[in-house]
């Protein structure tokens, strides 16, 4: 499984991700110093706390590679089937079941690193900006990080299961702007925050969403090896 993962990684250039992540984490991290600016000029400043900047950040970092994750599964799977050059791949002397799998894989995995590594990466940068400009009133204490640190992990697992939910929709008709639509409605649903409130904020929302993505897949590839992809 690993070397078929390696392949399609290889196939498909999927390193190249690594421009278009790097590019949407400095968007992310001007974003939230130019809200945190405006509000420290409006006198905000006060209400603002580690807290609310983590669940700010976990939730624009969220919604921002669970789309990502929708271009993925474009790519490697919706394209396939419409290009037909899925029939190909399926001669291959490989499971068909395979095949599948290490493509859900790969996009579950690319949505689980990518949050850790955006969470820790622009974490680090606002803590860095923030000993600069005073963001934030309070001091970072080590409770709040390691309650950041788990949320974020927690937040990172169920947001690999609800990547795959665009699935679903994109396989209905095998179209690329249903799979991507559908992941910014789920976005827009899951990831809108109100007074510090989202529904990331009661972790079983997440996860019985994470579970509905990981049925999803799991449906898409139980019966691949009988049906017939034209």
């Amino acid at each position: 499984m690993r070397k078929l993962i390696s392949l399609e990684i290889k196939k498909f250039k999927l390193y190249g991700y690594w421009k278009g992540i790097a590019i949407a984490n400095l968007a992310i991290m001007a974003l939230l110093c130019s809200i945190y600016f405006t509000g420290k000029g409006d006198g905000e400043i006060p209400s603002i706390s580690y807290e609310l900047v983590f669940i700010d950040f976990g939730s624009i970092i969220r919604a921002t590679f669970t789309i990502f994750a929708a271009t993925l599964i474009a790519k490697l799977i919706i394209d396939e089937y419409k290009n037909n050059s899925i029939s190909l791949m399926f001669m291959y002397p490989i499971k068909r079941k395979q095949i599948m799998a290490a493509k859900l894989i790969i996009v579950a995995c690319f949505t689980f690193l990518t949050i850790c590594v955006s969470s820790l990466l622009i974490g680090s940068l606002f803590y860095l900006a923030d000993s600069f400009f005073h963001f934030v009133p309070q001091a970072l204490t080590a409770e709040v990080l390691r309650n950041g640190i788990i949320d974020m992990l927690l937040g990172a697992i169920a947001s690999a299961g609800i990547a795959l939910i665009p699935l679903y929709f994109g396989m209905l008709r095998k179209s690329v702007p249903a799979t991507i639509v559908s992941s910014i409605i789920l976005v827009s649903l899951t990831g809108s925050t109100t007074n510090g409130v989202s529904a990331f904020s009661y972790i079983a929302i997440p996860l019985v969403l994470a579970a509905i993505g990981c049925l999803i897949a799991y449906f898409s590839i139980r019966n691949i090896e009988k049906v017939d992809v034209n």
